[in-house]
């Protein structure tokens, strides 16, 4: 994915979307066929004799894959409001437009789909005879790293703004291969996709965009229409592609329901894209690293729509032990390993990341010197990003603050001063962004001070808390954070060294350790005699 634009290749997925999300019965359906190929005349089309038929390459319907046979050629039933498109196989490409987006589908839609207030997917009209899907050769490494935002959810311009010199404008020339979105790409203005994707193409890199519940219409009246403008603007909300060693899924987990007067998503997949994920893993090794993009977390976030659902999912991949899912939607960073406590039946627990949003809490809080809000997480996590660290069948991830240095990886709180008397009850916390929670934290007071062991507690944030106070006793200012103070953290360490220090100022270092790397951090506290 990571080669040079493909502009003159957008001709044969004009109106291409995805409306995966509607149930398909296939009785006396229409079938759709067409060839996979290396497009080695680079125009888009195939040109038999010319170009080069690639056999084994699957293509879905949303539902169904087909793999091609010799002459490239695969067949597939189609619905209405159903969508045709290519996995891409390791090795290949898919073609990429101008703005980053890659083009690997063709819709099927004689009505169009969308809402009444945002501008929609426009009918296509008839399938077309033969169906094809270019490709292109490209070298992908064993060993890449992905980008991954958490949730970019800009209200309005001047939020993609905000994101553009908080977060992009550090970004140009990265060495990741492609990047991702989980979701909440805007918050609710569909009209702010456009601008979005404008700024992240300077990152200059490939980019999937992870359909969230503020990425929907909602003003429609049902959970195909409600992606409409989706469709037309981004493609398949859900789908899969290899890359490198790694086989990614992006899944679609909101469910828009509309009852008489009500109006709410809960999470979820529906019939056709659990189907999708049932064939999709089935053709995989079981010991592949396989990888999940979606917005809400699995547990603990927003109820299901079924729970029968929820279970049938987990027991879908537990089947394949070597994966992992990257979510977002909580505006928290935390790792969760997903257990028989939570009715998950694999063998192993599987390892799913709420990744931190890049608009931290919605872009509100005290702006900076720039004039960029600080808006600091729920958890007291900046607004950061992530990096996927991939190494052949391996992964681990990196965590990184947007305008920070990059060893900056914790926060430690402890009181500014104290006197003598006070320092035996001093409480010392550290809150380390991404540590797992397996880690092995110590600290010292003092350069000559003995390590100890701090020990993992859950618990609010003590800066974020902080932060919260001061910025409602401000009162009505346009930045307060709407959103209220702290919530538990995942990943905060606690001390209570039990020392008395003479007065004088004392070096605070932490350090930290866990199966993928090392945090360092030091603070500076003062003690005072009661004099």
């Amino acid at each position: 994915m990571k080669t040079s634009v493909v502009t003159a290749l957008m001709i044969f997925c004009i109106y291409s979307f995805a409306l995966q999300n509607q149930d398909f019965v296939y009785d006396d359906a229409e079938k759709v066929k067409g060839v996979v190929f290396h497009d080695i005349t680079g125009n888009g089309l195939y040109e038999p004799g010319k170009d080069m038929p690639l056999e084994g390459v699957a293509v879905a319907n949303g539902r169904e894959i087909s793999i091609t046979d010799g002459d490239g050629v695969y067949e597939l039933p189609v619905k209405d409001n159903s969508a045709i498109f290519v996995i891409k196989p390791q090795n290949w490409m898919t073609p990429v437009d101008e703005k980053q987006l890659q083009r690997f589908y063709h819709i099927h839609s004689t009505e169009g789909a969308g809402g009444p207030r945002y501008r929609g997917l426009l009918p296509t009209g008839p399938l077309p005879e033969s169906l094809n899907f270019p490709l292109y050769p490209a070298e992908e490494p064993d060993s890449f790293k992905v980008l991954v935002f958490g949730d970019t959810q800009v209200r309005n311009k001047q939020e993609v703004y905000y994101v553009a010199r908080d977060a992009l404008a550090e970004l140009k020339n990265t060495d990741a291969v492609f990047g991702v979105t989980l979701g909440d790409n805007v918050f609710d203005d569909l009209d702010v996709f456009d601008p979005l994707i404008d700024g992240i193409s300077t990152v200059g890199i490939p980019w999937i965009y992870v359909s969230g519940n503020h990425d929907i219409d909602l003003s429609a009246d049902n959970n195909t229409d409600a992606r409409g403008a989706w469709y037309r603007t981004f493609g398949p909300s859900y789908y899969s592609f290899s890359y490198g060693p790694a086989h990614f899924i992006v899944l679609d987990n909101i469910r828009w329901i509309v009852d008489d007067d009500e109006r709410y998503y809960r999470t979820g997949l529906g019939e056709d894209q659990m189907e999708f994920l049932r064939n999709e893993l089935s053709r995989l090794d079981s010991d592949r690293l396989v990888v999940f993009l979606a917005h809400i977390p699995w547990t603990g976030s927003t109820a299901w729509k079924s729970d029968a659902e929820q279970q049938a999912f987990y027991e879908i991949i537990a089947g394949h032990p070597n994966s992992v899912s990257l979510v977002s939607h909580t505006h928290r960073h935390y790792h969760q390993f997903i257990d028989d406590d939570q009715g998950f039946p694999g063998d192993q627990p599987h390892h799913m990341i709420s990744v931190a949003t890049l608009c931290g809490a919605w872009w509100t809080g005290a702006p900076d010197e720039y004039g960029i809000p600080h808006a600091m997480a729920y958890d007291g996590t900046p607004t950061s990003y992530t990096f996927l660290h991939i190494n052949d069948n391996e992964w681990k991830m990196s965590w990184k603050g947007s305008r920070k240095p990059a060893d900056f990886q914790m926060q430690i709180y402890a009181p500014e001063s104290l006197t003598v008397e006070e320092t035996p009850d001093m409480i010392i916390t550290a809150n380390i962004f991404n540590a797992l929670p397996s880690a092995d934290v110590r600290i010292r007071i003092g350069e000559d001070g003995q390590w100890m062991d701090m020990e993992r507690v859950r618990r609010p944030d003590p800066i974020r808390r902080a932060v919260a106070d001061r910025e409602r006793e401000l009162g009505d200012v346009p930045w307060i954070n709407l959103w209220g103070g702290a919530s538990d953290c995942e990943h905060i360490w606690e001390v209570k060294p039990g020392l008395r220090l003479e007065p004088g100022a004392y070096t605070i270092d932490v350090t930290a350790s866990d199966d993928w790397w090392e945090y360092k951090g030091r603070n500076i506290i003062f003690v005072y005699s009661e004099d």
